[in-house]
């Protein structure tokens, strides 16, 4: 098998962003844990009142601990408390509630030793919706660990719904019967995170063209569907960097009408096809990924596409390793097969044929 991931995950994923994928003028920005956010406060007056750019006066950091003696022992309360801007710090404990988000806001889960923090979500609501009033509001959130319950009837356990938002080195469980993390709507980067136990580990239904997903370095398993680009989305999808396995269905099904990316990933071990290029699925690009050992097809493309597949390791799957039955074929060039049981059954048929 080829040793291309390493080299070239790094370049591709850099020469993505470069692009100016992300949004414009994030390099001015201020920056708070890595991510680009206004800084708290900025805009605000000597006297201390907040700026036009702030929907309410409120303390610019809060520390929350439901094992403490401080005033907050809520993160819900923490969040309404918090000026727009503002950091509210989570210290270990078990928080049975469900976040609303509606501002900008960075949640910072504690990360010196200790069990973590806990975010369980009471029965049919989501552990956390981002529903911003402005769209432009942009709220991060890092190291924390979010379960919703069994069955639970909530959209989602992660609710995206506008605005710009993080999520990154967090945990995501979702109820078995919704996804773990849907996304509607917005500009959002979800980096180094654990998804699993979804209908679908993240769904994707970005209805507006200007909307984008960065999917990086994220562990996606143990889902129905790894990541699921539904037919309706017209956003940019760009998955990088990410290991997609042990899903009961497909590993990635792509059928927006927006194009998607699929760079460095290492998708194995799902119980139908490691890809999915669906039918309204266009200008797909799917580049040094090691597509290896799912019970399916390495890459299904049931209707056509006009993208290009290039540069992969195709190894040891199930079915074939590359599947195009009919329409527009996409262009592919350089991939590394091997050992898949579709093509050795597909080579025994043609010989066979020969020898009558």
């Amino acid at each position: 098998m080829k040793h291309t991931l390493m080299r070239t995950i790094a370049p591709a994923a850099a020469a993505l962003f470069a692009g100016g994928l992300i949004l414009s003028g994030v390099a001015s920005a201020q920056s708070l844990g890595g991510f680009p956010i206004r800084e708290p406060g900025a805009g605000a007056t000597p006297g201390g009142a907040q700026g036009s750019g702030s929907s309410k006066k409120g303390p610019l950091q809060i520390i929350v601990d439901v094992n403490g003696r401080g005033p907050y022992k809520s993160i819900s309360k923490a969040i309404d408390d918090v000026a727009e801007g503002g950091v509210v710090y989570v210290m270990h404990g078990v928080y049975n509630e469900s976040l609303t988000l509606d501002k900008s806001v960075f949640i910072q889960g504690d990360r010196g030793p200790g069990s973590g923090v806990e975010i369980n979500a009471p029965i049919n609501t989501p552990c956390l919706s981002f529903a911003p009033t402005q769209p432009t509001a942009h709220a991060v959130v890092a190291n924390v660990q979010f379960a919703a319950k069994i069955n639970s009837s909530a959209d989602a356990c992660i609710d995206i719904q506008q605005g710009v938002f993080t999520l990154k080195e967090s945990d995501v469980l979702g109820s078995g019967t919704r996804p773990a993390v849907k996304i509607s709507g917005g500009t959002v980067m979800l980096e180094k995170n654990r998804i699993s136990a979804g209908s679908e580990g993240i769904f994707i239904e970005q209805a507006h063209s200007l909307s984008q997903s960065f999917i990086i370095d994220n562990k996606i398993l143990q889902n129905r569907v790894g990541v699921d680009i539904a037919s309706g989305s017209r956003a940019d999808v760009i998955l990088a960097g990410n290991e997609i396995f042990d899903n009961l269905d497909s590993g990635v099904k792509s059928s927006g009408f927006g194009s998607a990316k699929l760079i460095g990933n290492k998708i194995r071990n799902n119980k139908g096809s490691g890809i999915i290029l669906d039918k309204y699925a266009k200008l797909s690009l799917v580049r040094y990924n090691e597509i290896v050992q799912n019970s399916g097809d390495g890459i299904a493309i049931p209707f056509g596409m006009n993208g290009v597949i290039e540069d992969n390791d195709i190894v040891g799957n199930d079915g074939l390793a590359i599947f195009v039955r009919e329409g527009m074929e996409p262009k592919i060039t350089n991939n590394f097969i091997e050992n898949n049981g579709g093509d050795s059954k597909k080579k025994k048929r043609r010989s066979s044929r020969r020898r009558r």
